[in-house]
């Protein structure tokens, strides 16, 4: 890094920044936001024939910068930079398939917490965890973890169950949460998903994880911090500013509905990272109604198929919020790359997919490029 760059870098953490480079078209936007959002620090000219290329797919990147990027409201940082996916790699093209054989473990044959059926068969099932890292009978690791079987058919991808099954276990991830919630001394609930070997999945069967905590993890609370301390500020809601700059911007917008807003994040730090938005204002994902449950079901299964189809594995999880203005999100995190030196150094992620070519390619009508 030179030291001109270093200096800028440095002096972020010190004053605002400033404008991201933003189309010059008038429009209503209420230009303060663009104060929570981050700056170019220094760029660099990338060519389109140096698309990220881990993966058979194509990216479009022309255009795109290598740029240190700041997320719209917390002081968090990624540098996006295409150029590196040109990098060799000799492992990229080995693949870690999952699949479920008569000796896989049976989920669905461990002890049995709740289950949602059709008449006498079950179509999702929430089990215990047989090797939990938190009981709710250890006081030095209070909590509880159970597994959420998503289908009883075998070797058959989330991506590829059908809506209305996806809808059935966002249900379950409801009434499980709700339970949860009320039990003595648990603060926070996390749903999350690891689909494929490089996003933590160790097990073929189609299944997600709960896990209860008994406290609020930190990042959640300093968000929060930020989220209200916005909120008292500008007397407008963070979310809805994070939406209107969005639709402005409009490279990152996948798709939008009555109900959710569904994008890639300006300063993502994952590939092909998406956020699912509900447009009300909820901060607990047991709040939503039918419609949103319906609508989320339908987002969730574009993009994870497209992901699954692309052989790229990913994680999602649910974001529930931990004050008034912290809204609900459903987070969509590619696992493409491995962290590095620098990310576990720094904390600060090299994302080699801008979120731009990210949306472009959510958007694309083939499924696997």
């Amino acid at each position: 890094m030179s030291a001109t760059t270093a200096k800028a870098a440095h002096s972020l953490h010190k004053s605002k920044v400033s404008q991201p480079t933003i189309s010059h078209k008038k429009t209503k936007f209420d230009d303060s936001f663009t104060d929570y959002v981050t700056c170019e620090i220094d760029t660099e000219k990338i060519n389109p024939s140096d698309a990220w290329q881990c993966k058979p797919i194509l990216l479009d990147i022309e255009g795109v910068e290598t740029e240190i990027r700041r997320d719209y409201i917390f002081d968090e940082y990624v540098i996006i930079s295409p150029g590196r996916g040109k990098r060799p790699y000799d492992t990229h093209k080995n693949r870690h398939p999952l699949i479920e054989t008569a000796d896989s473990p049976r989920l669905d044959r461990e002890k049995e917490i709740f289950s949602l059926k059709e008449g006498p068969d079950w179509q999702v099932k929430v089990v215990e965890n047989k090797f939990p890292a938190l009981t709710l009978n250890n006081p030095k690791a209070h909590g509880k973890q159970e597994l959420v079987v998503d289908t009883p058919l075998a070797n058959i991808s989330f991506a590829h169950l059908s809506q209305v099954q996806i809808e059935r276990i966002l249900r379950v991830y409801q009434m499980r949460i709700t339970k949860l919630l009320k039990t003595d001394d648990i603060a926070y609930v996390l749903v999350f998903r690891n689909d494929g070997f490089e996003a933590g999945a160790s097990l073929a069967h189609a299944h997600s994880q709960i896990f209860a905590l008994s406290i609020v993890p930190k990042r959640f609370l300093e968000h929060s911090k930020q989220i209200e301390e916005y909120y008292i500020d500008k007397k407008k809601e963070p979310i809805d500013d994070i939406i209107q700059f969005e639709r402005v911007q409009k490279q990152r917008v996948i798709a939008e509905d009555e109900h959710f807003f569904v994008m890639c994040p300006y300063a993502s730090q994952y590939p092909f990272e998406t956020w699912l938005i509900p447009k009300k204002q909820v901060m607990n994902f047991n709040e939503f109604n039918g419609a949103q449950i319906k609508s989320c079901a339908h987002h969730l299964k574009h993009l994870t198929e497209k992901l699954t189809n692309a052989q790229i594995s990913y994680n999602f999880f649910i974001e529930n919020g931990t004050s008034p203005h912290y809204r609900c999100i459903v987070k969509l995190y590619g696992r493409s790359n491995i962290w590095g030196g620098f990310e576990a150094a720094t904390g600060m992620v090299i994302n080699t997919v801008p979120p731009e070519s990210a949306a472009s390619w959510f958007k694309s009508k083939s499924k696997s490029n």
